[in-house]
């Protein structure tokens, strides 16, 4: 009797392992366009020549901040 419900214990760990990694695999497949948008828009705003007020760097920021706001940052 234990062996038998040990047995399917086992199997159904063994199916949600298989769900899980391909639960993550689809995650990983995924692409994710506000992660993307944030991670270019860092390496702009520390790469841009700015000037002595700080003025393209504020408009560099309210630009990608509106940006990701389309892309679904809640704020």
């Amino acid at each position: 009797m234990r062996a038998a419900r040990l047995q399917d214990a086992l199997e159904q760990l063994t199916t949600a392992i298989r769900d899980v990694e391909s639960a993550l695999a689809a995650m990983k497949a995924e692409h994710d366009p506000l992660a993307s948008h944030i991670f270019v828009s860092r390496r702009n705003y520390r790469n841009v020549n700015d000037t002595e007020s700080g003025k393209r760097r504020e408009m560099s920021a309210r630009l990608s901040f509106n940006t990701a706001c389309e892309l679904g940052f809640r704020g």
